[in-house]
């Protein structure tokens, strides 16, 4: 492994750390459901089998963590447009506002260590995690 990977998975263990901290001070969901939720959120409606091969989880397994956060009320299930054998999972308003939430918690964590930050220096993250959040993308 280069230098370079290895000190930004060291430096994203700040993130990690926020994101659990997120997690601890709203007491909200486990990390197995915020992983199925944000992928929901972030990736689109999608079918159990989709989610399932995205996290790498079986699909019983994603199956009885989407039923937790259906009844939670944090995801929704409905027949897909193109065919009523297939369910779509969604995020509901109330898992966007649970994502919101968290997401509002680890920005000011971040914030507050961007402000430690000299000015200038605070474009060279951004612009580079943009640069590597797209190469990862691909």
């Amino acid at each position: 492994m280069n230098d370079s990977a290895w000190q930004i998975e060291e430096a994203s263990l700040v993130l990690v750390e926020a994101t659990l901290a997120a997690l601890a001070a709203l007491g909200l969901l486990s990390v197995t459901r915020l992983r199925v939720l944000l992928a929901v959120d972030r990736h689109g409606s999608m079918n159990l089998s989709s989610l399932a091969e995205r996290l790498g989880m079986s699909l019983s397994a994603a199956g009885r963590v989407v039923d937790r956060l259906a009844e939670a009320g944090l995801l929704s299930r409905e027949p897909a447009p193109h065919s009523r054998r297939e369910i779509r999972i969604q995020v509901t308003p109330e898992g966007r506002e649970v994502l919101e939430r968290l997401r509002a918690v680890r920005r000011h964590r971040i914030g507050q260590a961007l402000d430690r930050l000299e000015p200038a220096d605070r474009a060279t993250p951004f612009r580079m995690l943009l640069q590597l959040t797209d190469a990862a993308d691909q």
